[in-house]
């Protein structure tokens, strides 16, 4: 019913918000509240050549983005090593940032030594940073023991999301059932990703897993937490049922198609042309096929159909169909009946 291949693959390229000061009570930090960043600069400036890691580490960030001034990489990676120095544990976690984008003098093969360098320092971030680099060869060679040794560290102190982690590492390596222990440990602390990993495990029928009673609550979980493929999946259970349900298939079709899940958008045109669970809209459902066309240009099934469907209508119906498929979803879309 479902193919394992639709599970995402397991590393994430590193990135660290570098501009996140709402807890600071700081005169700076204040006036980078209220978006005076020339004056947040200038204060910033002034208590950071006084050794204030937090001022050093809002310099180092407005420097970086160009924030009250120019740009300035070199300057702000150097700010953000005294932050650093100075026990400010984000200012590693950015010059790891900059590093992965060879940005102020930094190149790529420096992230790693600063992602240690907080997680020495007990940061669970750069423990799950840590586990993706090794594991995708990010700044180094691949190293998937090392990666899970990260991983495994990360979950020690808490982290949820280090189970999902660990578990595509795991099933990237086809140990399916440590990887499906580790999603189902996550799904019930409320990760809706995991569940639906879990669950894309258990429905599918060439897996020595296979068990669609214990997939069908854990791909709902995931549905109805607003995991967009976990709608299209939970969908595809609906209609696989004995009776079908085609009517609820529907509806959690066109809610994945309206999250811009390419899949989703993709089964509810084809609910939209044959109106299947829903009100036959030849309109619609090219607008919905165009769309997932775009997703992926080669897929000769999404294109078969969004040419079929476009070759029945007017020119004009047509054009005026493509001109909405090129908006953004939330603004122009016009999903068909409910």
């Amino acid at each position: 019913m479902l193919e394992k291949d639709a599970l995402p693959p397991p590393i994430e390229v590193p990135e660290f918000p570098t501009d996140d000061f709402s807890n600071d009570e700081s005169a700076a930090a204040d006036a980078y509240s209220r978006g005076d960043y020339v004056e947040a600069r200038t204060l910033a400036t002034i208590a950071a050549t006084n050794d204030n890691a937090r001022a050093q580490y809002l310099l180092a960030a407005m420097l970086r983005h160009g924030l009250g001034g120019p740009v300035e990489h070199a300057n702000a990676a150097h700010w953000y090593r005294e932050a650093a120095k100075n026990g400010e544990m984000h200012g590693y976690l950015a010059l790891a940032e900059m590093s992965f984008a060879n940005a102020g003098g930094l190149i790529v093969g420096d992230g790693r030594g600063f992602l240690q360098q907080a997680a020495r320092r007990g940061s669970i971030e750069a423990k799950l940073m840590l586990g993706q680099v090794f594991a995708s060869g990010l700044g180094g060679p691949l190293n998937m023991e090392k990666a899970a040794t990260w991983f495994r560290s990360a979950i020690l102190d808490g982290s949820v999301s280090a189970k999902q982690y660990l578990g595509n590492l795991h099933f990237s390596q086809n140990k399916d059932e440590e990887a499906l222990a580790l999603y189902r440990e996550a799904a019930r602390e409320g990760d809706a990703r995991s569940a639906y990993q879990a669950g894309i495990i258990l429905a599918d029928p060439q897996s020595e897993l296979y068990d669609l009673v214990a997939a069908e609550p854990l791909l709902r979980q995931a549905a109805l937490a607003g995991e967009a493929e976990a709608m299209t999946a939970w969908a595809i259970f609906a209609i696989n049922q004995k009776p079908p349900r085609p009517a609820e298939a529907a509806r959690w079709l066109r809610k994945a198609a309206q999250a811009d899940d390419g899949e989703g958008q993709y089964l509810y045109a084809i609910a939209l042309a044959k109106g299947e669970g829903v009100l036959e809209d030849r309109e619609a459902a090219y607008e919905w096929a165009v769309r997932a066309v775009r997703h992926d240009p080669n897929n000769e099934e999404r294109r078969a159909l969004a040419v079929a469907l476009g070759s029945a209508m007017p020119g004009p119906v047509r054009g005026r169909i493509e001109e909405v498929a090129e908006q953004p979803l939330l603004i122009f879309s016009s999903t068909g009946s409910p």
